[in-house]
């Protein structure tokens, strides 16, 4: 995967700056600008790890990190000064943590400061098509080997006498990413149905989450149909197919063990990929103490918060994803005694 970086340094003016050999650069306390005989320059390759989820959703963007290069060269601290997608920026900081830069020079003395370094995340276009990565508004999938020169375009106006009917769906499977953080939302594809039925070309028209957008996509190209009808020939035509993904309203999901140090380690691994998932997540004050642990996180998102809640008691694990922490409490109070019943019950049976 190609990632551009370049480094910028943050001046006062950059007029004259060449002319004097000097450019000012932000101080190790960040309290105001130095000027240096030499700013830090980047010695080593830094490869970031394209996150899989980000590439299958089409996610791109640039993070734009503060790093500090003490005396040797070596990056002593980092942090985001503009992010692009939490689940970037948290794979840019893991990268920029094992660069190697030229230290900033003083009166011929190695000093430590702050630059500006940005991490670009770009998908290329070929792989693109080649993986079925989708953005708005473009082809998704590889070329479809039955899409033939004089298709209807998307914006076309067809005359349609009979429209395609569903004989076949497909499922959009829900990406457990978005699960596990609770994430809902509706996806509009528009799909270019064949003369033959058969879906041909997708497009995601509108999305709430870009976590769904290739699932959904998947899903329509899989769909079955019979072919729109106009004066009596088979036509294609563009339709629009839209996609719910919501959980259990009291998506509550629970798991029974053998042994309990499998009911341990998974309880510990979901609370570590909670915290991994990309997305910004903070651990509260746990009020809904069960069982023999339990946690309570809330997961903050750029225009809704859920909240997630896990505990585990001996053998059997329960967590649960709710829109609000009333909604937690609630399900905690009706449903959890009965849960665990459930599931002990479920473990007798085994023995």
């Amino acid at each position: 995967m190609k990632t551009k970086l370049i480094i910028f340094i943050l001046f006062f003016s950059v007029v004259g700056i060449f002319a004097q050999q000097k450019a000012k650069v932000q101080k190790p306390d960040e309290s105001g600008f130095i000027e240096v005989d030499e700013v830090p320059v980047l010695i080593s390759k830094i490869k970031p790890s394209y996150p899989e989820i980000a590439r299958l959703a089409g996610i791109e963007g640039t993070v734009y990190l503060k790093v500090l290069v003490d005396e040797n060269g070596n990056v002593e601290k980092t942090k985001v000064e503009q992010g692009a997608k939490e689940i970037l920026d948290n794979s840019a900081l893991q990268a920029a943590q094992k660069a190697k830069f030229s230290p900033a020079m003083l009166n011929n003395k190695p000093v430590k400061v702050w630059v500006v370094l940005p991490i670009a995340f770009k998908l290329d276009v070929d792989k693109k098509a080649e993986a079925g990565i989708l953005k708005y508004g473009e082809l998704v999938g590889p070329s479809p080997s039955n899409a033939k020169v004089g298709d209807p375009d998307i914006n076309d106006f067809i005359t349609v006498e009979k429209y395609p009917e569903m004989i076949e769906t497909a499922t959009p499977e829900y990406p457990e990413i978005a699960k596990r953080a609770g994430i809902t939302g509706k996806v509009f594809v528009k799909v270019l149905i064949g003369k033959e039925g058969t879906p041909k070309k997708a497009i995601v028209m509108k999305s709430d989450s870009e976590l769904f957008n290739q699932s959904a996509v998947d899903a329509a190209l899989k769909t079955k149909f019979t072919p729109a009808f106009n004066k009596g020939e088979a036509i294609a035509v563009w339709i629009v197919l839209p996609y719910k993904f919501n959980l259990d309203p009291a998506d509550m999901e629970s798991k029974s063990f053998d042994k309990l140090e499998d009911a341990e380690k998974y309880y510990q691994g979901y609370i570590n990929g909670l915290e991994g998932i990309g997305l910004k997540t903070e651990k509260i004050e746990n009020i809904l103490f069960y069982g023999d642990e339990s946690a309570l996180y809330k997961i903050i998102g750029n225009s809704y918060d859920k909240y997630s809640f896990i505990t585990r008691k001996g053998l059997n694990v329960v967590k649960i994803n709710m829109n609000t922490l009333e909604d937690i409490k609630l399900a905690v109070k009706k449903n959890m005694d009965n849960t665990f019943k459930k599931l002990d019950v479920k473990n007798a049976k085994k023995k």
